[in-house]
């Protein structure tokens, strides 16, 4: 089965442009959907925290560059098919849930944790959380050298 509508959850590092090349070559006629989630409610492994208007505000600045670049990058390995997309919420709820089924994704590529072993255990991981709740198939890609 050749998947045609995949998302690619970023999370604006330096590994973003990995998934992206690796998408690219594996699926070089599929739509790409290259999403980043803003989690404005700050939910880190303790609940969640207030934030400014300020703070909130530079997160989507912050968000809007690296969609950008993302999009720039796919667009300079010839892959035309490609929308970009920010969004604010949770990221695991967002990427498992609610933007595939509204972008009809019959795929979601996202990167292995850089989370470290504390970190997995407080708060689980993205895609640890996709690959159980997802209603479509989960590609975890690695992103770097083990």
């Amino acid at each position: 089965m050749a998947y045609q509508n995949i998302l690619v959850a970023i999370d604006g590092s330096d590994v973003s442009n990995i998934l992206i090349k690796k998408v690219v070559e594996f699926a070089p006629e599929a739509h790409i959907d290259i999403l980043t989630v803003v989690d404005a409610n700050g939910g880190g492994y303790f609940g969640s925290i207030a934030m400014s208007d300020d703070v909130v505000y530079q997160m989507e600045q912050d968000a809007e560059a690296s969609i950008n670049k993302a999009y720039e990058y796919a667009q300079s390995l010839g892959h035309t098919d490609v929308d970009v997309h920010v969004r604010f919420g949770s990221p695991k709820q967002v990427i498992a849930r609610h933007f595939p089924k509204d972008h009809k994704n019959d795929l979601i590529v996202i990167g292995e944790t850089g989370l470290s072993r504390l970190q997995r255990a407080m708060a689980g991981t993205v895609p640890s959380f996709v690959t159980q709740v997802a209603n479509t198939d989960v590609l975890i890609m690695r992103t770097s050298e083990k």
